[in-house]
């Protein structure tokens, strides 16, 4: 009979060991994860740069994937451009305009034709939806075309 009582206890001991084993490996993933810089910046043009029309542009992000727009997915999205504005509000929609431009195809360049003049141009990104991920998926810069 004691035989038994120690099998199990020594059972017992072994899984509450191998949960909170688990447990352990689910938080350092949590904390990974949350450590991940989530972003979209322009690879080109850079923020100041004088460019001729049509302006090349090439769209980064980082801590997220592209995904074309249809289905919401955690973690994933598209760009849009926004012209002369910063940022869409987090959780609203994008229309799409002159000056709100939707890659929902998952493009990640593009060409814009702008007519000569200064302008703030913005990465957006944004939910399989066109909903804003907001001011912390946003990157503006300034850029004069000749």
């Amino acid at each position: 009979m004691n035989k038994y009582i120690i099998l199990l206890f020594n059972v017992l001991f072994l899984v509450s060991c191998s949960v909170k084993e688990n447990k352990k490996t689910e938080l350092v993933e949590d904390k990974v994860e949350e450590s991940i810089i989530q972003n979209v910046f322009f690879k080109w043009p850079k923020d100041g740069s004088t460019v001729a029309s049509p302006i090349f542009v090439d769209m980064g992000l980082s801590g997220m994937l592209i995904q074309p727009a249809g289905k919401v997915n955690k973690g994933f999205g598209h760009h849009h451009i926004l012209i002369n504005q910063t940022s869409w509000p987090l959780g609203s929609v994008i229309p799409m305009s002159d000056s709100t431009l939707h890659f929902g195809l998952g493009q990640t360049d593009t060409s814009l034709e702008l007519d000569p003049g200064n302008y703030i141009i913005s990465l957006q990104f944004a939910d399989g939806v066109h909903a804003s991920y907001g001011e912390n998926m946003s990157s503006s810069i300034k850029i004069k075309v000749e």
